[in-house]
């Protein structure tokens, strides 16, 4: 039988399980409230979502943010519910979305956002808070809802890597002046 070579966009598809946890992880659930709303182990989540990580390319233990962009981005699960109203943030406040949509490790959001390591984490909490999100992950989720990053397996072909510049913002509004999307809809997005 001859071998089967897979696809990159095969290797990244997510089995039915790891799509119930992506679910809970874009909506901002802890492993322990992800395994109690699926009645799984805690084990058994983390797993999925440990799983979910290896199929990005995605390792880092802090990469939960990451994690839930890249399946977002790959279209396999719908956003989050957002709320009506969208915060008005800053455009440091966007490069700083996408950074954290980016990269796994606070060096590295730091160096994408352009801000100093040390102020990246508080940062990150204000935005969390000013979006309403439960936390940073939810925030993600919470973005992509809105439409302010992007989605679609166009993202992710060829690579497992996402780059800010590839982020849409809306045309002619405030980076957080978007209408907001319901799950599985998708605004019409224009570039800068």
């Amino acid at each position: 039988m001859p071998v089967k070579i897979r696809t990159a966009q095969a290797l990244t598809q997510l089995t039915p399980a790891e799509k119930r946890a992506a679910e809970q992880l874009v909506a901002g659930a802890s492993n322990a409230e992800g395994a109690q709303a699926l009645g799984i182990s805690t084990t058994t989540f983390t797993g999925n979502i440990v799983a979910i990580g290896k199929k990005f390319g995605i390792t880092s233990r802090r990469g939960r943010a990451a994690r839930a962009h890249a399946v977002l981005a790959s279209g396999q699960v719908p956003p989050p519910p957002a709320p009506e109203r969208i915060p008005d943030v800053t455009e440091r406040d966007l490069r700083l979305l996408r950074a954290l949509a980016e990269h796994p490790e606070t060096h590295d959001i730091a160096r994408a956002a352009g801000l100093a390591p040390a102020d990246v984490r508080p940062m990150i909490a204000d935005l969390v808070d000013k979006a309403g999100a439960a936390n940073e992950t939810h925030l993600i989720g919470l973005g992509h809802a809105w439409g302010l990053l992007k989605t679609g397996p166009s993202q992710l072909a060829g690579s497992a890597r996402f780059h800010a510049a590839d982020l849409p913002l809306q045309a002619g509004r405030s980076p957080w002046g978007a209408t907001p999307t319901t799950a599985g809809s998708s605004p019409a997005m224009v570039r800068r």
